[in-house]
């Protein structure tokens, strides 16, 4: 696969991860919005299982797409270091790192906080 092939193809990836990525930000609304109605004695949405389950899968899919970003970024870099067009790429690469190491740290402050209380941890925090 030539390099315009592949660099075609990570850009529909990225697509297809920037839509998934929108479904999870809607989610996150969601379960914010959850919170919102508990905090304010109304009922909400959500019983604190679902709310825990939905926190959970929100996340992972989150963690995965990062990764899937990162990887992305890295390829990308690796592109434009061949063409010798690395520098901007790099930082675009390194910001990658920062974000997987951040979505890491959300991931598992997320899962802790919900083993711990059995409630949603940080579902106020979100990762964009």
């Amino acid at each position: 696969m030539n390099e315009t092939n592949k660099e075609t193809q990570l850009l529909y990836e990225q697509i297809y991860a920037s839509l998934l990525f929108i479904i999870t930000i809607i989610v996150s609304v969601i379960l914010t919005y959850n919170n919102i109605l508990k905090k304010n004695g109304k009922k909400p949405l959500f019983n604190i299982k679902s709310e825990n389950d939905l926190t959970i899968i929100n996340r992972i899919i989150v963690t995965v797409l990062v990764i899937v970003f990162t990887y992305i970024n890295y390829v990308f870099y690796e592109i434009n270091k061949k063409k010798n067009q690395g520098t901007l790429s790099l930082y675009e690469f390194i910001a990658s790192i920062l974000t997987l190491i951040a979505g890491f740290i959300l991931f598992y402050t997320t899962f802790e906080g919900i083993k711990r209380n059995d409630e949603p941890g940080n579902i106020d925090t979100p990762l964009i």
